[in-house]
């Protein structure tokens, strides 16, 4: 018996006792404070992204613009800063924006990378956008399209100054959006940015700059001024459009521009005594003695000294062979010349190749 109950008592004590369950650890959400919004997030890396993306509007509406921070008591109402969530709800846009407890809250889905810069500039500007119509008493709906899509792209091109370039030599290739569409924010994000700098530049001073952006948030309507710069929205907008775009050269000239200012570099008219004629390389190296010939040919290199670094690089060997060429073309014998044309022309040929290769590449990312 006593044998027995030793046997129990040993095989009881020798039970391993079952370990409680851990509690599921939340969810560690990260945040960052800033003057626009708190930005939260479970990702830290996404938080400071979309964070970066808050100041740098900060500092366009701020430093660029001169329009004050928004203050924390408006008519004696404290004014909560934004909340900017970053989540991914399924069912919900990409960005939505709405109000909760007297505070603008915005909600934006990062998820794919390469639209993860447009959403978080677009989160940053509806959020200032949002606030401003609300400090105002607006419902967050009063504001026009046409802003929050302007001050994104300005963000990003304050983050990026190469999207600057990039969009004027889009806007010079690409035919203009309507008015409407563009206040209805229904048109391409470039032609938002280059409307909202037409503007700037038409309305004047910034404090007017000022007025007639904070007046668009809170609802009003741009039409109102563009009525008082042309009787016709759209012929302002025409003329004021293509003025900018030719005001400002581009830092960088893309293939086609590259090769057409290519084409003009190695494009010879002169006067030899009988009217205009149009010359290839060796038959102006022949006719190099004459002044008119001489002259004009010292100041075509001195405008591509000036304009190679702006070429794209499918044509800058192209471009650095004419260099070459237009150097040597006061001393060099007229055969000597005449290898280093044939040398230019081939350049020319490949160049032109490549850029075909490319531009099939991109109408057809799949093709090999």
């Amino acid at each position: 018996m006593l044998s027995l109950l030793a046997t129990w008592a040993f095989l009881a004590a020798g039970e391993p006792v079952a370990a409680p369950v851990p509690a599921p650890e939340a969810p560690r959400i990260f945040a960052n404070e800033g003057g626009l919004a708190v930005v939260l997030g479970h990702e830290l890396a996404e938080v400071s992204f979309v964070a970066v993306h808050c100041s740098a509007l900060e500092r366009y509406t701020q430093q660029v613009l001169a329009i004050p921070a928004i203050p924390g008591v408006v008519n004696g109402v404290p004014q909560a800063k934004g909340r900017l969530e970053i989540v991914d709800l399924p069912g919900q846009p990409d960005v939505s924006v709405r109000t909760q407890a007297g505070q603008v809250i915005v909600s934006v889905r990062l998820s794919s990378p390469a639209a993860a810069a447009q959403r978080a500039s677009e989160a940053a500007a509806r959020t200032w956008v949002g606030r401003v119509a609300f400090a105002a008493g607006q419902p967050l709906t009063a504001s026009e399209p046409w802003v929050a899509q302007a001050l994104a792209s300005e963000t990003r091109a304050l983050l990026r100054p190469a999207m600057v370039d990039f969009w004027y030599r889009e806007g010079r290739l690409a035919a203009p959006a309507r008015v409407a569409d563009i206040l209805q924010g229904k048109a391409p994000e470039r032609e938002a940015f280059l409307f909202w700098r037409a503007l700037r530049q038409d309305v004047g001073v910034s404090a007017e700059q000022t007025r007639v952006l904070i007046a668009a948030a809170q609802g009003r309507d741009t039409r109102k001024i563009l009525a008082t710069l042309a009787k016709s929205e759209e012929e302002w907008w025409l003329a004021a459009r293509a003025n900018l775009l030719l005001t400002r050269s581009p830092v960088s000239l893309g293939m086609r521009e590259s090769a057409e200012a290519l084409e003009d570099a190695a494009r010879f008219v002169f006067d030899l005594g009988a009217g205009d004629v149009v010359l290839t390389g060796p038959q102006v190296a022949r006719q190099r003695d004459a002044t008119g010939v001489r002259q004009g040919m010292a100041a075509r290199l001195l405008t591509l000294r000036r304009e190679i670094l702006r070429q794209n690089p499918v044509y800058h060997n192209a471009w650095r062979t004419l260099g070459t060429w237009l150097e040597r073309f006061p001393k060099s014998a007229p055969e000597e010349l005449d290898v280093l044309w044939a040398d230019f022309q081939k350049e020319v040929r490949e160049a032109e190749a490549m850029r075909k290769e490319i531009q099939a590449v991109l109408v057809e990312p799949g093709s090999k």
